[in-house]
């Protein structure tokens, strides 16, 4: 699956996105999403980019979601709170 939006994830992880941009006064909108495939394990799969402003954090798809675990740890340690929109 090719990902250029947060529109192009599957249903369930673009509504799990959606929530936890949500419960940390986030809109999706606000934030940059590609997949790509990882330059230094293309055997494993995509990575998914995550981008707000000038920060960004790269996370590893997986079947189990774990993604989006990473992505509300970030979210809970202000990670990308002090990113200013583009």
């Amino acid at each position: 699956m090719v990902i250029h939006t947060y529109t192009d994830l599957p249903l369930g992880d673009r509504a799990a996105f959606e929530l936890a941009c949500a419960r940390h006064g986030f809109a999706p909108i606000h934030f940059d999403i590609s997949g790509q495939i990882d330059p230094d394990d293309p055997a494993h799969g995509e990575l998914l980019v995550v981008r707000r402003g000038a920060w960004a954090q790269a996370y590893r798809i997986d079947s189990r979601g774990q993604w989006l675990r990473q992505f509300e740890i970030d979210l809970n340690s202000r990670f990308f709170r002090f990113a200013p929109h583009t």
